[in-house]
């Protein structure tokens, strides 16, 4: 599969932003590769709602515990197993609620050269990390910008999933900031697809997981 780098429209199956962001990118340099960090919205609803998520969530753990300091029940063997049901029912959605909340807001884009590899991670306040997608170089089969608002001076960096409609947005920012960043990843994906290639003739092109 190769890399493309060209100016176009973006298709559906990525979320934009309903306002561009008037904020530079950073590209942080690492052994392995570079990481880019984008703000990518205005993330202050998604905030307010792993705040919510994790109020109620505690809520939840809390309520499941107290099913079993409520007096009267124990020698019933029904009300037991109600009770045992109820509170893994009522732990469950309070754990998931919970998790959520500390999943974090801030995305990140990691370019890992060394294995020829692209991950999309979430990383919260505390500074943990969740993987949302990992991609290897040999299925992106584009990048490009998004023009839509660059009357405003704003693109979007994207990248394509083999020849779907699939994309991924990378970052939201100035025209002149994301063309060497463009540049740089079509040059990356380039060079490690063709050093693939000459290795294993005819591998590219065959859909590998990701």
């Amino acid at each position: 599969m190769t890399a493309v780098t060209t100016d176009q429209p973006a298709r559906k199956g990525y979320s934009r932003p309903q306002e561009p962001i008037s904020t530079s990118i950073e590209v942080h340099e690492m052994f392995w590769g570079y990481v880019i960090n984008s703000p990518l919205a205005d993330r202050r609803w998604e905030e307010f709602g792993q705040t919510a998520s994790w109020i109620a969530g505690m809520a939840f753990l809390v309520a499941a515990v107290g099913l079993w300091l409520i007096p009267g029940g124990s020698a019933d063997q029904g009300v037991m197993m109600m009770k045992l049901g109820l509170s893994m029912v009522l732990g469950g959605i309070g754990s998931l609620l919970v998790w959520y909340a500390g999943r974090g807001v801030r995305t990140e884009i990691q370019v890992d050269t060394k294995i020829g590899e692209i991950r999309e991670i979430v990383r919260n306040s505390a500074g943990r990390t969740s993987l949302v997608g990992r991609y290897r170089f040999d299925v992106i089969g584009g990048v490009f910008l998004d023009r839509t608002h660059a009357e405003k001076g704003e693109a979007a960096l994207l990248l394509r999933y083999l020849n779907t409609p699939k994309l991924m947005l990378v970052a939201v920012a100035p025209v002149e900031h994301l063309e060497p960043l463009r540049n740089r990843l079509g040059r990356d994906l380039l060079a490690r697809n063709s050093e693939a290639r000459s290795r294993y003739p005819g591998a590219l092109g065959l859909p590998r997981s990701v």
